[in-house]
Order: structure tokens, then C-alpha cells, then sequence
């Protein structure tokens, strides 16, 4: 019970006595506890909603993994403007979820199809439990939802006293300053602006505010293509928000180099007097009081120290800019400078990236970072010398699918065994891969949808290793002493530690390939439906079809969980903002653990689950932009 008790939730009790029993109210579910202390139940839904012809499932969710004899029998859907019932049905056992301390029934009305507002009722020795309101609907998430994720993005952009700093910033080697103006935040807690960040890991890059500036725009050119006037003032702010990146990054780019990485706010006060570009060898660190930094400094070294890689946001920078050259305006900058600052950055990175990297060798992040580059390149040029490039990079990523023991084609993150797994990317190899073969010969798009094939029926295989309600994505990831493993969330153990955070960055990545490669397979329906319910089941575990019944997007829905840091509330939430979600538990891998803050941890760990990122909602905007029938 204790559990599914959180800071956003109303309690009220029942004088206390060794015999009596409180009531909760879980968001709009009223929960009637019985005397007995049985397991405490409620209904998960998506909050937001349901598409019209997409499978609709909820769940009902106990505290306790023990069989019960309360378990629910019959689901009663009701229209909640009108009172009607529209269906009944049974709920379906579905087990537990080892070490998650839960059990979970499954109720399906995939059959209503009938636009409205509903909510599923069910009867338990406990009382009845209601879910909350939810919609079906044509394109429920982008009518609902869309809007604030476009206006969260214009809110965290850059202004004031550290647009200002930013304007006049001492270049590293202490030659001049630079105008490096524009930008996001990069999250509710930072005001650092970041190309990328984890330099000193191999593998755990992310993809950070040149992926915003890309997103904006790619999703621009989607539902442009959906031809729905709905969505003609998205696109217009779209095309606003995706230029205003592209002006920063033409800023950002070192004249005869590549990007500057970061820009970053350091100290306690975080304020706009101290910015400075930032060092790309900055490593987290764990705040153990309010006058901690968060970033320990290592060595910057050499003529291109502070320079982004293909993988720390050079490759998606360079793949932004292009792209920003094609649209049908141009920003501060314009058409030309976008396409110059592109394929400068990209002469300079074919030829020194490895000088960039903390290890010398490039791996999978350096491939679909420049197969993502090379393939906007040649579309905004149609200079064969980029689509020669991209060709390179694709056969090099495609060659990266390995089989290992009882896993069959898996990526390999190096050039041996290791599996490639990542906290907010996870899906840009088969994205990269499909953007590609928009350009590709007729012979490498028949490798392409062989190998996205392979890849998304792994994916589709590890989450289904394991019993699994929730369609949740899980992954094969390796620890800290070497050795592989499936998981559901990303480890605690890795080179990264002791960073590590919720990953709704990741599932929408996920989403997005489902729904990017799901076209291609029409002559395989069944394989088509399993990539489509895939992608849905990631955005309804975000949107609080999950064990925790909280609405990962600020403002939609509800148990959104509030952003604290120690105990001050001085770092809030942003409407339109996905925070980073649920982990597994604080000390155990295969647990699950959401929104626990400094009054359990006693440390600065509340941003692991509520603290809002870029990456997240730039994926929800491509992954929700994308045809989904």
C-alpha cells in the first residue's frame, strides 16, 4: 500500500485504531479499504485516451503479489455523458511481474469504437473502484496533447540575463568570445544547454537539443504530409520552434571544426554571470547537499577538446541544419548558413571524429549519429558524394546485428558482443536506418527492411521473454562486471554510474521506429499489428496506464508527480513536459520504483523520476506525429 502513497495524492484517514481501516483517494478513484485491510485495487488507464481502432485495454492493479480471492470479475464500460453502458466484460488474470510486489488483471473493450468519454467500473469485496474519465477518439494524443508539448519547448528557450551571458561567452582557449544565443534548457532542474552529454562513457550519448531542433522539424514535414487542417497551426509553430534551433546551432558551430557541445551553468545559484561553454569531460555526480555541484571536471584536452563527436550531438546537429535548409522559410540565419555550418561540420567530423571521442573508436551511437547527417545531406543536396557516406554508415550499422547465446539479432554497440542499450535513443538505429532508405537504392532499401525487420522482432521478443502486463519495452543490457541480461529498466550498474533515471525518452523512441517501420510490412499484417500495439502500449504506460497510475505528461491527465529538490519546491513542473519516469527500484534491479523524493532518500534523487528533459518530449513529438493506422 505504502507504495502507491505519493505527494500528489489527497489522503484523508480514518481515526486511527488497530481495527479500522483508511480511506484513499487515488487521483478521481475512490478506494473504500474494508475492514479486513485486503488488497488495496485500482483501474489503470491511458488518462488522455484511446484511438478509435487501435486494442484498449486496462488494468487493474492490487498492491499486494499474493493470490487473492478479491480478484475482479466483470469490467462495466460506461459512456460518462450519458450514463450508458457500452459494454461488459470479464477482466483476464495476468499474473505478477517478479519482484514489482503486484498482481494485475486485463480488461479488453477493443470493440468500442464510438467517439466519447468513458470510464471502466469494477466490483471487488474491497468496493467498487472506478478508473478515471478517458477519451476514444480519432488522433487522441495529437489533439490533446500536442499543443503543450510545442508549447513546453517554447518555454524552456533561452532568455533574459542568460540569453544575454550567452550572447558574450569566453571561447575556451581564451582567444575572444563567441555569440552563442538561443537554445533550450535543457531540463526543469538545468539551465545548461546541451548538444549531448556522457563524453566519459562509450555508449550512453544522448541526443539532447540538436534532436529537439530536428524533431520540431521532422514532425513539421509529417503532418504536413497527413494533410489534416488540424494540424496547420502545429506545423506553424513547428516550423518557428525547429528554425529557432537551427539559428542556435549555426552559433554553436567552432569556425573549421565542429560544435561547441554544451553551454553550462554551474555552481549552486546556477547563476548567468558564471556560464561558460561547457567542458564535454564534465562527469555527473550526485548532490549530497544544496551547495553540491552536479558536474565533476575532467581533463579537456587538445585544439578540439570542447567539440561535439558524430555521437555527443555533432552527427544530429549537422542532420538538423540540413533539414532546417529544406523548409519553406528560413530563420535568423537562413537557407544558406543553415546548409554551410552542415556540411562544414560534416568535412570536419569525416575527418576527425575519432580525435573527439574518449576512447578513440567509433561504435554504433557514431554510426547512426552520421547515417542521420549524411542521409539529410544528400536529401537537401543531392550531392552523391553524401549518399556514398550514407551508404557506408548504413552497411556499417546494419552489419551490427549480431546473434549471442538465445539472443538473435540484437545490436552490438562495439565491435564485439556488447549490446547496445540506451537511455533515451534506443530507437534511432532503425530510425536512422529508415530515413535512410527514403534516399537509398532500390537494393539497399531491401536490406534495410530486412534488417529493421530483424531488429524490431527481437525487440519485439524481449519484451514478451518475460511475463509483462503492461507491454512495457524491455531490453538486453550489460552491468557493471561484464556480463548480459534482459531487463526492464536501465541498470543502476553501468559506466555511466552513478547516473542513471527514468527512460520515457527511450519507450517513445521505440515507438517512433514501431510506427516509422510499420508501413513497410503490409504483405505481414500480423507482424504490422504487433509493431503497431508495441508502440501504443509505450505511450499509454506514459500517459498512466501504468503500475503507478501517473501521467508521465505534465498536464494531461493525472498523479503527475511534482518536481522537488531536498525540500525546497523551488524547481517545479512545466505543463507539457514529460519527466523521466519510473525506474527499477533504488536498491534492487529487478524492482520498480517511481517519484521517491528527498523524504525517503534523504539525498538529491528526486530527478531520477520527476525531473523534466528534452529527449523525452522531443520523442513523444515525432512518435505522436507519425501515422498510426
Amino acid at each position: 500500500m505504502q507504495s502507491f502513497i505519493r505527494s500528489d495524492v489527497l489522503l484523508r484517514e480514518s481515526p486511527t485504531n488497530e481495527t479500522s481501516c483508511p480511506r484513499f483517494f487515488f487521483g478521481c478513484c475512490l478506494l473504500l479499504i474494508a475492514p479486513t485491510c485486503l488488497a488495496q485495487m485500482h483501474i489503470v488507464v491511458d488518462q488522455v485516451g484511446y484511438e478509435t481502432t487501435a486494442p484498449k485495454q486496462a488494468l487493474v492493479v492490487s498492491d499486494s503479489n499474493k493470490d487473492t480471492q478479491d480478484a475482479p470479475q466483470k469490467f462495466t464500460l460506461t459512456d460518462v455523458d450519458t450514463g450508458k453502458v457500452m459494454l461488459t466484460g470479464p477482466f483476464k488474470p495476468v499474473g505478477q511481474v517478479d519482484q514489482w510486489g503486484r498482481s494485475f488483471w486485463l480488461a479488453d473493450f477493443s470493440s468500442v469504437e464510438t467517439p466519447g468519454h468513458y470510464k471502466i467500473a469494477a466490483t471487488t469485496k474491497a468496493g467498487a473502484i472506478n478508473s478515471c474519465a478517458f477519451s476514444i477518439n480519432r488522433d487522441v494524443l495529437e489533439r490533446n496533447t500536442l499543443s503543450n508539448v510545442v508549447f513546453y519547448f517554447k518555454g524552456q528557450r533561452a532568455s533574459g540575463d542568460m540569453n544575454r551571458a550567452d550572447e558574450h561567452l569566453r571561447l575556451p582557449d581564451g582567444s575572444g568570445f563567441a555569440d552563442m544565443r538561443g537554445g533550450w534548457y535543457d531540463a526543469t532542474g538545468d539551465y545548461g544547454i546541451h548538444l549531448s552529454h556522457q563524453n566519459p562513457t562509450s555508449y550512453f550519448n544522448p541526443q539532447q537539443a540538436p534532436l529537439v531542433a530536428w524533431s520540431c522539424l521532422e514532425s513539421y514535414r509529417v503532418l504536413e504530409g497527413r494533410n489534416n487542417d488540424n494540424f496547420t497551426e502545429y506545423e506553424r509553430r513547428l516550423l518557428d520552434e525547429g528554425l529557432f534551433g537551427a539559428d542556435f546551432l549555426v552559433r554553436m558551430k567552432r569556425p573549421n571544426g565542429s560544435f561547441f557541445q554544451s553551454i553550462s551553468a554551474p555552481g549552486k545559484d546556477k547563476l548567468a554571470k558564471d556560464r561558460m561553454i561547457g567542458n564535454p569531460n564534465t562527469r555527473t555526480q550526485i548532490k549530497k547537499s544544496v551547495s553540491d555541484s552536479t558536474e565533476k571536471i575532467g581533463a579537456a584536452e587538445g585544439p578540439h577538446a570542447y567539440e561535439a563527436s558524430f555521437r555527443a550531438g555533432g552527427g544530429m546537429s549537422i542532420a538538423a541544419l540540413a533539414l532546417a535548409s529544406t523548409m519553406p522559410i528560413g530563420g535568423d540565419m537562413g537557407h544558406a548558413a543553415y546548409l554551410k555550418a552542415a556540411e562544414d561540420a560534416f568535412a570536419f567530423l569525416s575527418a576527425h571524429n575519432r580525435e573527439l571521442l574518449n576512447d578513440g573508436k567509433e561504435n554504433i551511437l557514431d554510426d547512426y549519429c552520421a547515417l542521420m547527417a549524411a542521409t539529410e545531406l544528400y536529401r537537401a543536396t543531392h550531392n552523391p558524394e553524401y549518399l556514398h557516406a550514407a551508404d557506408q554508415r548504413a552497411d556499417h550499422l546494419m552489419a551490427r546485428l549480431i546473434s549471442n547465446g538465445k539472443y538473435h539479432n540484437y545490436w552490438r554497440a562495439d565491435d564485439g558482443a556488447r549490446p547496445f542499450f540506451h537511455p533515451s535513443d534506443a530507437g534511432l538505429p532503425v530510425v536512422s536506418l529508415l530515413e535512410y532508405a527514403q534516399v537509398a537504392s532500390p537494393a539497399q532499401q531491401k536490406l534495410v527492411r530486412d534488417a529493421v525487420s530483424r531488429s524490431l522482432h527481437f525487440e519485439l521478443w524481449i519484451t514478451s521473454e518475460t511475463n509483462n502486463p503492461f507491454g512495457y519495452a524491455r531490453q538486453l543490457v550489460r552491468m557493471g562486471n561484464g556480463t548480459d541480461r534482459s531487463a526492464y529498466f536501465f541498470p543502476h550498474d553501468t559506466e555511466a554510474a552513478p547516473w542513471w533515471q527514468g527512460e520515457d525518452a527511450r519507450l517513445v523512441s521505440l515507438a517512433a521506429a514501431a510506427r516509422m517501420a510499420a508501413p513497410l510490412y503490409k504483405d505481414d499484417p500480423a507482424f504490422q499489428r504487433d509493431l503497431q500495439i508495441y508502440a501504443w502500449n509505450q505511450l499509454h504506460w506514459i500517459m498512466g496506464r501504468n503500475p503507478f497510475d501517473a501521467s508521465m505528461l505534465m498536464g494531461s491527465g493525472h498523479g503527475n508527480a511534482p518536481y522537488m529538490f531536498f525540500r525546497s519546491y523551488k524547481y517545479t513542473s512545466a505543463p507539457g513536459a514529460i519527466v523521466n519516469g519510473i525506474t527499477s527500484g533504488f536498491n534492487n534491479e529487478d524492482g520498480i520504483a517511481f517519484n521517491e523524493g528527498f523524504a525517503r532518500t534523504g539525498e538529491d534523487e528526486d530527478w531520477r523520476w520527476t525531473e523534466e528533459w528534452l529527449p523525452h518530449a522531443a520523442w513523444y513529438l515525432y512518435a505522436v506525429s507519425l501515422p498510426h493506422d
